[in-house]
């Protein structure tokens, strides 16, 4: 007998479809994981008792059943939802679901799924049948909604977030999906182990989809009725290693631990956010820039070499490549790490920009000028000057932005700032 014509199966049709399709929950009940939107007193339960109106974006990592629920919200309403996956759609297919979904708005949801791949036109056509409730859309994403929809969408959709599931939660699916016959791998008679079944959920790494899917490869690649071997099955799970999707929420989520890491001098913490976008496949560039960026604002005067080494460790990944620049990475990342840290320099440019935006805009004075039209000769040359100090006036209304933190390096130039500060004041009669 064959899995694949479904003699093994109850239910024939069935079998056509992947595993976690089959395996779809039903009802809200049947979810997993989800605590925090699916118990009794959370707002999400309350919006739906209360009719669910409104639009709805669903947000968090694939597999975590954005579109399970989102059937199961038009299930629990009473609608019908109509598909538009915003990868394989254009504004034409866009418009032709919004008029399906206006004709019968009382009955069905639009649901987008990817919605973050619509670019700010399309979204824009959103706007208008979403503000006055000629549609209802439910929207799925895997990017934070914040960076990747426009602000006017935002404002007129409530905002679900969806976490990664548990292992538990994973492995207890597994579990009834092996045993499973009417929808599951039952049929089979495929045998595993707990500690089998707890390896696949680790590897999932909170994906229930890829959970699900790496279960059914593994039953498909052993004879009916057997058992899966630890030994025999060990190639394969190291295939399916723990993943890292550069494309999606870790692209922002890692970098942001490894930035903050290194910023509060863990070493230790920073080289393994730093494995996981390397072996995940990680633009090393990406994380080059960061450093490059880090170098400034979080170690900055401390210790200025940081700049120098960051930013010769892009240019050795640009001109090197993985594997190896990866040590060029590891070098500026502990680096940094150890480095004393900084921000004054950082704080420095924020206090000065804020002050520009607000409007602080004062003419050059007439004796720093270049253009001899309003220039004149009181400019004073500051190496004819005691400690390069002329006691010259640089802007019409002075203010301190910078704030000496005495700190590595920094330290060093705290005697002959204060020195040159209480020069000037003396050179103008303070």
């Amino acid at each position: 007998m064959s899995y694949l014509n479904g003699s093994l199966f109850e239910n024939e049709v069935s079998v056509r479809k992947p595993l976690p399709e089959r395996m779809r929950p039903t009802s809200l009940k049947e979810m997993v994981g989800q605590s925090h939107l699916l118990s009794e007193k959370s707002a999400f339960q309350n919006w739906l008792k209360n009719g669910g109106s409104g639009n709805v974006l669903l947000y968090g990592p694939p597999g975590c059943g954005k579109t399970t629920l989102a059937h199961l919200i038009a299930k629990h309403l009473g609608k019908s939802l109509i598909p538009l996956n915003a990868v394989l759609s254009n504004l034409s297919d866009l418009r032709d679901k919004i008029r399906k979904a206006e004709a019968n708005v009382k009955n069905a949801i639009l649901f987008i799924d990817e919605i973050h791949r619509f670019n700010r036109s399309q979204q824009d056509v959103l706007l208008p049948f979403c503000e006055a409730g000629r549609i209802q859309l439910i929207g799925a994403t895997t990017h934070n909604p914040a960076f990747y929809l426009i602000p006017p969408l935002l404002s007129r959709s409530y905002v679900f977030e969806l976490k990664g599931l548990e292992k538990e939660d994973i492995f207890r699916t597994l579990k009834r999906a092996l045993e499973d016959k009417s929808n599951g791998l039952g049929n089979l008679n495929i045998s595993a182990s707990d500690e089998i079944l707890e390896s696949i959920a680790r590897i999932a790494n909170g994906d229930l989809r890829r959970g699900l899917n790496l279960l059914e490869f593994l039953c498909l690649s052993v004879p009916v009725g057997s058992a899966l071997d630890p030994k025999q099955i060990e190639a394969e799970l190291d295939r399916w290693h723990a993943s890292y999707n550069a494309r999606e929420n870790d692209h922002y989520d890692v970098i942001s631990a490894f930035i903050k890491s290194v910023r509060g001098s863990d070493p230790d913490a920073a080289l393994y956010w730093l494995a996981r976008m390397i072996e995940g496949g990680e633009d090393p560039l990406f994380i080059a820039r960061r450093l490059v960026i880090l170098a400034s604002e979080d170690v900055g005067l401390a210790d200025s070499r940081g700049l120098s080494l960051a930013t010769a460790a892009y240019t050795a990944c640009e001109k090197i490549g993985l594997p190896e620049c990866a040590i060029n990475l590891s070098h500026v990342t502990v680096f940094l790490a150890l480095a004393p840290k900084s921000n004054s320099a950082y704080l420095g440019w924020n206090e000065a920009r804020d002050f520009v935006a607000k409007g602080n805009v004062q003419p050059v004075p007439n004796a720093l000028q270049q253009t001899p039209l309003h220039r004149d000769d009181n400019y004073k040359y500051s190496h004819n000057y005691e400690a390069n100090i002329s006691g010259q006036h640089y802007w019409s209304e002075e203010r301190q932005f910078y704030h000496l933190k005495p700190v590595g390096a920094e330290k060093s130039f705290e005697s002959l700032y204060l020195y040159r500060q209480q020069l000037k004041d003396k050179l103008n009669g303070k």
